[in-house]
């Protein structure tokens, strides 16, 4: 038997750290003594998790298009769970456990181990499994945890950040003497880059689908330093955000520009509805397709929610 860990479609840093961590925790457990369990991504590395893969001298997982998934392969999930984030290949049947730190929206025929908690990244939550099992976490692991939470809780500045997070970081740090601002830095500045990315590749660079109230909902978050160079844009991110929907069957569609020096994001659409909805979700005007929505810098928290609150009720 093979098991398949696996993060989401368009991986982040997060998704595609946690994959090599969750993979390491369960060897050491000894979960599944017959299985073979081996780390996959559902996607193209972005220019971030390279940068990060590359600075801590860890190869990339394969992706699972190199593998024949036969009758006796199972998955587990982690960094998401919800059916329109996952890869084609993995069937509902075959998911063993969720590891996620993401809303909740699960619908399984049969019982699987979950564990999905309110923290800022996954690699928190598995990295505390580390600690509950009295297992040591190897340099590898805990490099990839410490970047995957400092990606996904902006620096320990996100509105998601707890104090789980904030402790794991710091004992990680100290661990492998690695100084957390100065990682950041180097996150940061890889999360900026979209040196030689075409418009419909930035449109896509950390996708997510949402299923709101029976509306696919596409939401893309480019977090940058630069946020000026990507506004520049505008006017092709229009074209390709329309081309990214038709291609992802979504009916609605947004591009957050998140400048994480200044704390600010905002929001490009490309129609009159989306716009609309935009401007009644966070009380903001748009204009020339863009809207500043302010400093709400969580996907997950900040944006998403606010977003389905209006979509649900239209």
């Amino acid at each position: 038997m093979r098991i398949f860990v696996i993060g989401h479609k368009s991986p982040d840093l997060d998704a595609m750290a946690s994959v090599v961590e969750y993979t390491e925790y369960l060897e050491d457990l000894g979960r599944y003594k017959d299985a073979e369990i081996i780390p996959v991504r559902a996607g193209d590395a972005n220019i971030e998790t390279k940068k990060i893969f590359e600075k801590f001298h860890i190869d990339l997982p394969k992706t699972i298009e190199k593998f024949d998934i036969g009758p006796d392969d199972f998955f587990i999930l982690v960094d998401h769970h919800e059916e329109t984030q996952r890869h084609e290949a993995v069937q509902a049947d075959k998911i063993l456990e969720i590891v996620d730190h993401h809303r909740v929206n699960l619908n399984f025929s049969t019982p699987i181990r979950v564990d999905v908690r309110p923290v800022g990244a996954t690699s928190t939550v598995i990295y505390d499994h580390f600690y509950a099992s009295n297992l040591e976490a190897s340099y590898k692991t805990s490099a990839l945890a410490l970047s995957g939470i400092l990606s996904d809780t902006v620096g320990l500045k996100s509105s998601t950040t707890t104090g789980l997070d904030i402790e794991i970081a710091k004992k990680i740090s100290k661990k492998i003497d690695e100084d957390i601002e100065k990682l950041t830095f180097e996150i940061f500045k890889a999360k900026s880059d979209i040196t030689g990315l075409s418009p419909e590749e930035i449109t896509k660079k950390d996708f997510k689908i949402f299923e709101f109230g029976g509306t696919n909902v596409f939401i893309n978050q480019i977090e940058t330093v630069e946020s000026k160079k990507v506004l520049g844009m505008v006017g092709d991110l229009v074209k390709a955000l329309e081309g990214v929907k038709a291609e992802l069957n979504a009916e609605l569609g947004f591009i957050i520009v998140t400048d994480i020096l200044a704390i600010d994001s905002r929001v490009v659409y490309s129609t009159d509805e989306e716009k609309e909805i935009v401007e009644k979700a966070f009380v903001t005007q748009g204009s020339g397709n863009v809207a500043d929505i302010g400093p709400k810098m969580s996907r997950k928290k900040d944006i998403a929610p606010a977003l389905e609150r209006v979509i649900t009720k239209s």
